[in-house]
């Protein structure tokens, strides 16, 4: 049930929901995580006892305000305004992320139990599955996905700082992410990377999940900063192009 909560909480960091916004409907994250709705709600009413979700009987299920108990989330968030605001925060939040998801990775491969596994294989399912044309989608569970791992390695500490990660990568680089999941052949290649992780973790090989977590993080960094540069490079063509026409 954990594991459940935790890919709700990844899904509102991912999309840097706040206070008031609406959650997709039961139906919706139901097939998305690949669970029955009983098992949904159940997640659901652990978070909203813990105040992060709201549920209005037939109205659905809000963000609600974070939990005051959760030292990690409650520093993570004023982050969040930074991202949006520096060009290039997500460089620094992309070097978190290799300092944590490599370990990540290597104690979810140890850690990781039956229920576990078949978590994490349906999270990667359901993201193979999910329409190519649909960019939010793939954002969507691409980080489940991650969480899916993350909750597999059994640290709770982990899990949130992942949380808070995702959802500030996101914030920073929201425009670069749905470039990134138009470039060509990008899909296939992703898959395999999330299918090599997925291999190691449950074949219990933690050097192999590292590894795969790594290689992971160094392609969508280096294909992020290609996305960047290409950017800047219209922007400087842009300028000079407004600059000749006014000689």
């Amino acid at each position: 049930m954990d594991s459940v909560a935790g890919r709700i909480e990844a899904l509102i960091a991912a999309h840097n929901l706040t206070p008031g916004d609406r959650l997709p409907s039961e139906r919706q994250l139901a097939a998305d995580f690949g669970v029955s709705r009983p098992t949904l709600r159940e997640a659901i009413r652990q978070l909203a006892s813990r105040g992060v979700l709201v549920s209005r009987r037939g109205g659905g299920t809000f963000v609600g305000s974070p939990d005051a108990s959760d030292p990690v989330r409650s520093a993570l968030l004023p982050l969040a305004s930074l991202a949006r605001s520096e060009a290039g925060y997500w460089r620094d939040v992309m070097e978190m992320r290799r300092l944590i998801e490599g370990e990540t990775a290597y104690f979810a491969a140890l850690r990781a139990d039956e229920a576990d596994r078949a978590r994490l294989a349906a999270a990667y399912q359901a993201l193979v599955n999910a329409p190519a044309d649909d960019v939010e989608s793939q954002a969507r569970l691409d980080a489940a996905f991650h969480m899916a791992v993350c909750t597999a390695a059994h640290n709770v500490v982990l899990q949130q700082v992942m949380a808070g990660l995702l959802g500030l990568l996101e914030a920073s680089i929201s425009q670069s992410l749905r470039r990134l999941y138009h470039l060509p052949g990008i899909l296939a290649e992703l898959n395999d990377q999330h299918r090599d992780i997925l291999d190691a973790v449950i074949g219990g090989d933690a050097d192999s999940a590292s590894d795969a977590a790594g290689r992971h993080l160094d392609f969508v960094e280096q294909r992020l900063a290609l996305i960047e540069d290409d950017a800047q490079r219209q922007r400087r063509a842009s300028r000079a192009q407004q600059h000749i026409a006014q000689e």
